[in-house]
Order: structure tokens, then sequence, then C-alpha cells
């Protein structure tokens, strides 16, 4: 009838497939120009506008691959996201140009409709598409919604396109499924507090006489993710056996190689602090940053030693993780003492001749001859060195060495006192 809006006649389920057809086509053909070296943005424009309802009508656009700027309700973000952001003016930073699969190009698109539902003036569609990269060959499969609508020229466009990679359910190292339940700051402050309160209470029954080893166990199967994900730790004073991957080697160095089986020389056991204990732990978060169901901490936190009151803080970073069973796990674990600038005495130790300087000003300061120094010998060594410490640094450091607490340190332990680490001094006399 002459005069009628043609933008109200119904539309059929032959003219949804006809649309879903020229689109694929579309991609194919602009991937195709684009590996050719042609004008491949011109003609995305020219089928955008064939395609999509933009200046028709409002058009709902959620890309795959879109994250900071998910939706595009207009052509020049629709534009970015099929041809890049560097070929437009205005793209966004993180489109790579879907239309030409980031450079590689599309050979084939095939549609595979879940359902078509034609409801007069507008169609929605729900399926899968298959698109074939033209450079290697690998099909990737996509979830689409469609809407179309017929605008006032008469012609099918694109209202509404959804468009989302297949769901993956998250898994545990040991292929389980895995709780998606965010992780919140809360949480993170909450396993921090059980962590804290943990090294104490194995102090605190280590110094009574009590089986601290199974209850570390008890609370390490409780903080860390070994058995449900993989868990990345490294140690403070880890320096032979550096990364503990499994959970024989992080028991070994909570509560020392004469503990548990097949434990490593090295280990002393961290948690009872050398067998001298602690009755503090103190987390001073730098920053919490969750991201869904993995949180990461970074920041310092302060060890009150149970036997000589002093406060030693070490560095950390820790990432959690919500495991199979909805418990948030330790699943990163980095801990290192703060750095300390190389001193003169310390980069005389760098070298052989260094070494035997070292060696000698040892003799020297060992008035006894017993092969050990005290605070003020160490004090008076340091001193002939021309040593830059101050000496509230040098006591700091004296005790930090002085494992055993007696007030004295051998050799070895002298050189681990100038490198700040004591594994690392062992390495240097070897």
């Amino acid at each position: 009838m002459a005069g009628k809006d043609r933008s109200l006649q119904f539309i059929s389920r032959e003219e949804v497939l006809a649309a879903q057809d020229y689109w694929a086509k579309s991609i194919v053909d602009i991937s195709s120009t684009f590996l050719e070296g042609g004008d491949y943005v011109t003609l995305a424009a020219e089928r955008a506008g064939e395609l999509y309802g933009y200046g028709h009508n409002n058009v709902l656009f959620k890309p795959t691959k879109a994250r900071e700027q998910t939706f595009r309700p207009d052509a020049d973000g629709a534009m970015s996201y099929f041809v890049g952001n560097d070929a437009v003016t205005g793209g966004f930073s993180e489109d790579a140009g879907f239309a030409i699969n980031g450079k590689k190009g599309f050979s084939k698109v095939v549609f595979t409709n879940h359902q078509i539902d034609c409801h007069g003036e507008v169609a929605l569609a729900m399926g899968t598409y298959d698109f074939t990269c033209a450079t290697t060959g690998s099909v990737t499969t996509v979830e689409y919604s469609f809407g179309y609508k017929r605008s006032a020229d008469g012609k099918i466009r694109i209202c509404l396109h959804h468009s989302s990679v297949p769901y993956q359910a998250a898994t545990s190292g040991n292929g389980r499924a895995m709780s998606t339940k965010a992780i919140t700051c809360q949480d993170v402050i909450d396993a921090q507090d059980y962590w804290a309160k943990s090294i104490v209470d194995i102090s605190s029954t280590f110094l009574k006489g009590g089986d601290y080893v199974s209850l570390a166990a008890e609370r390490a199967g409780e903080l860390y993710g070994y058995g449900h994900s993989n868990v990345l730790f490294k140690p403070t004073k880890a320096a032979e056996q550096t990364f503990r991957p499994d959970a024989t080697g992080a028991m070994s160095y909570f509560v020392g190689n004469d503990a548990v089986t097949g434990g490593f020389s090295e280990d002393a056991g961290f948690a009872i602090n050398g067998k001298k204990g602690f009755s503090k732990v103190v987390f001073k978060n730098h920053q919490i940053d969750c991201h869904g169901e993995v949180a990461v901490a970074m920041g310092t936190y302060d060890f009150t030693c149970a036997t000589t009151r002093s406060v030693t803080t070490v560095e950390y970073s820790f990432g959690y993780k919500r495991n199979a069973d909805g418990k948030v796990r330790i699943c990163l674990h980095h801990s290192s003492l703060p750095y300390q600038p190389t001193t003169s005495a310390k980069s005389t130790a760098t070298t052989a001749q260094g070494l035997e300087r070292v060696q000698e000003v040892f003799k020297q300061g060992d008035r006894r001859g017993d092969g050990l120094i005290d605070l003020p010998e160490m004090k008076r060594i340091l001193k002939s060195v021309k040593s830059n410490l101050s000496e509230q640094e040098v006591a700091d450091l004296f005790r930090a060495v002085d494992t055993d607490g007696k007030g004295v340190i051998p050799y070895d332990e002298f050189l681990a006192f100038l490198w700040g680490e004591p594994e690392q001094g062992a390495k240097l006399e070897a």
C-alpha cells in the first residue's frame, strides 16, 4: 500500500538468517581486505552502516573482548572494536581489531542458532558462531544474542548484539571446581590475623613443651593452599632451598628440619623462632588489592621475640585464593628482610682478598682467642674498618645473627653479620 511505513513490516526468520549470513561474510571480507593490504577501514564502515542500526535507532552492543569500555552505544565505539583503536580517531586502547582478528584475520564465520524468535518488527536470535583464524586455522566458538529491527528505509539492522566467550568453570591444580565467590579485603585481613595468631600459638605450644608440630600441620592446612592449588612460597631465611612448592618443604621451614621427615638442614624452625619463640606478630599492609577469586597484599610484619622481646620487621607479599571448599588460603607468600645498603665492610667480602681481610680483622677482634666475638668486640671491629652502621644498627644485626642467644658469634656468623643474611655468609666462607 502506497505511503505505508516499511519499518512496520514484520521481520521473518529468513530475513534474520540473511542478516547473519551477511554479517559473517562481512567479517571475512574485512579480514581478507586487511590481509591483502586494502582499505579495510572504509569497507568496515560501509558494512557497519548496513548491518547495525546506528543513526536509525538505539543499538545495544556488548562486544566479546571489551572490558574497559564494556558497552558501545555509538558507531565510533563499534568501529574502534572492529578495526582497532589505531585505525580510528578516538579509539579505545583495548581494541586490537576484532574484524581483523588482531591482524591474523578470519577466513570463515559460521552461525549456529539455538533459536530465532520473531516479534513483529523486532526479532531475536541466540546461539553460537565459529570463527576460523585465517593464519593458524584454529576455530574459536563464541556465544551470541542478536536483536534485529527494521529501519525506516525498510532494511533489517542489528539493534542488540551481546557476544561472550563460553563460561569456563574455575578449577584448582587438581582439576576440581573452585568457588567463584570474590575475595574481599576483610577476607584477607581475617586470613592475616589467623596467620599471626598461628605463629604465636605454635611458638607458645613449643615453649610449653606441647605438640607444636601437629598444631603447625593443622594450621598450615588451614592457611596454605597445598593440596588445593599451586602455592608459590619463598620464605625469609631460605637460601639453599629457596622455594617451597610442597607442604613438606613448608613444614620443614616452619617447625625445623629435625621435626619432619625429609626436612632441609638449613631450617631452624621459623614458627618457633629458632627455639626462642614469638610472642606477637603484627601485619602492616601497604596495600590490599582484590581481583575476584584472588587477592594480593603487600606490606611489613613485626615479629616480637618471646625470649628477648626484640622486634624484627620483615617485608611480605601474599596472594590469597578461594578454594573449592569456599575457604580463603595462601597461594603466594614471598617474605624478605629489608634491604641493607652495602657498607665498605660488606663490599670487601666479595673477593678472596676481601675474605682474607675479614678473617684478619676477626682474629684481631677475638681477644680471647676462642673463635668467638661479643657485641663490644664487634663494634670495635666495625669501627676499625670504618663501617657506616650506627651502634643501634650494629646491635640489631648482631642479635639477628646470634641465633642461639648466647651473646657471642663465631666466624661464619660474623660473615653473615656483614652480609645481613646468615645463609649467604656461610656460602662465602665455602
